[in-house]
């Protein structure tokens, strides 16, 4: 199947405009983390410079402003949900699309061709599908096939610095823009503060203010700005999107000031470790950081350690639950999340906790916390679902958190 699917993706991917007039320039994004945030990022930076723009994310479809759901657990839907979107917005200017490693793999995006696209990061994801780091990421660089080489940039992160390694080999003769905060890069942040960075490369010196939360998303604020500047976006437009980002929902999505509770899609050990290093400068004397989180069953069971590690380096309590386990059991997730975490730090029932149903960890952390201390509750994010033993159950983590708020 993957043979018969590389020799199709090999043989068509240089026909996209051939099967209609179409006037857009296609930008992709790819990468472990920060997909969803540094995709919005260029919609809005160019919607905000009045350009026509069309934006397909893990959130779902967004055509003029107007949202609509691309199903459940989906980040890159089918080819045929695409090119039907594609038609419809032919006389767009620009279609920006959250590209994942299984709709490479699986031929979602046969017939394609990006003029721009960008590189987040590629950590540790999906090894349950891919079997090696090295599968992942080859099959992340099959995106160069792509592009066209001529006219196309392709936009990699400096500072991840196995990915950038790995990839820079695979892009030679490409058209690379590098971007980082610690590396040397052809697009820069430096002096970072809490609400602005200074951002430098050959088409901008500047310092712009920002609402964004945490140095990962100055990160994907690079990458959007790198985007967009290769289409001459302005430097209002793009001051304008960093300084106040409409929320994304499910990404560093606040519930409750007092105590500070969020949900965040984080669902990777990188994820996990930077949302919690970025909110434990929040932290209090005597506040705690308590985490409610879980791994999807049947899947990558590889990362779960690092999950449970990421997790036990800044959190003071570990509430771990169900998150998708499908037919998994439950003890088998926790044996695995919990086998890099400190026992002599993290005693069971005293501050690492398995309460399998989702709303009993969730109620459970809001019992315990003071009005000091925070809760993040991590790994589903915008999702309406919990997958249990073949169904689909209605379920979003901030609606729950409202309810028992009594908001």
């Amino acid at each position: 199947m993957k043979a018969f699917v590389h020799r199709l993706t090999s043989n068509i991917s240089t026909l996209p405009f051939r099967v209609f007039k179409s006037r857009f320039k296609l930008i992709g994004v790819t990468g472990t983390d920060g997909k969803t945030t540094t995709s919005t990022l260029i919609y809005s930076m160019l919607k905000t410079d009045k350009r026509k723009v069309a934006l397909i994310t893990t959130i779902g479809l967004f055509i003029d402003g107007k949202f609509s759901s691309t199903g459940l657990h989906t980040t890159t839907p089918s080819a045929v949900f695409i090119w039907k979107m594609l038609y419809k917005v032919r006389n767009f200017d620009f279609v920006v699309i959250e590209v994942s490693s299984h709709a490479i793999d699986q031929g979602r995006i046969a017939g394609l061709k990006f003029d721009t696209i960008v590189y987040t990061n590629i950590t540790h994801d999906h090894l349950d599908y891919h079997k090696s780091w090295n599968n992942y990421a080859n099959t992340k660089a099959k995106l160069r096939y792509f592009i066209n080489k001529i006219s196309g940039s392709i936009i990699v992160n400096a500072d991840d610095k196995k990915s950038y390694k790995f990839l820079m080999k695979k892009f030679e003769g490409y058209n690379v823009i590098s971007y980082g905060i610690y590396h040397n890069a052809d697009i820069r942040a430096l002096h970072i503060l809490k609400d602005s960075f200074d951002v430098k490369s050959n088409k901008i010196d500047t310092t712009l203010k920002t609402n964004l939360f945490g140095e990962y998303n100055i990160s994907n604020s690079l990458a959007a700005i790198a985007c967009v500047l290769r289409y001459d976006v302005s430097l209002n437009s793009i001051s304008t999107v960093i300084s106040d980002f409409p929320k994304i929902p499910g990404r560093f999505d606040i519930v409750s000031y007092s105590p500070l509770i969020f949900v965040d899609f984080a669902h990777t050990a990188n994820a996990i470790y930077n949302i919690l290093d970025s909110v434990s400068y929040k932290k209090e004397n005597n506040s705690k950081i308590i985490t409610v989180f879980g791994a999807p069953g049947e899947r990558d069971k590889l990362k779960r350690p690092n999950m449970g590690k990421a997790a036990s380096k800044f959190s003071d309590v570990i509430i771990i639950t169900a998150d998708d386990p499908r037919y998994e059991s439950l003890d088998n997730i926790f044996n695995d999340i919990t086998k890099k975490i400190d026992k002599s730090e993290f005693k069971l029932n005293k501050n690492l906790f398995k309460i399998d149903a989702r709303e009993d960890a969730i109620r459970f952390a809001l019992k315990i916390a003071t009005k000091k201390d925070i809760v993040a509750v991590l790994g589903k994010g915008h999702e309406e679902s919990l997958s249990i033993k073949g169904k689909e159950y209605n379920w979003n983590d901030k609606k729950f958190i409202q309810k028992l708020l009594g908001g």
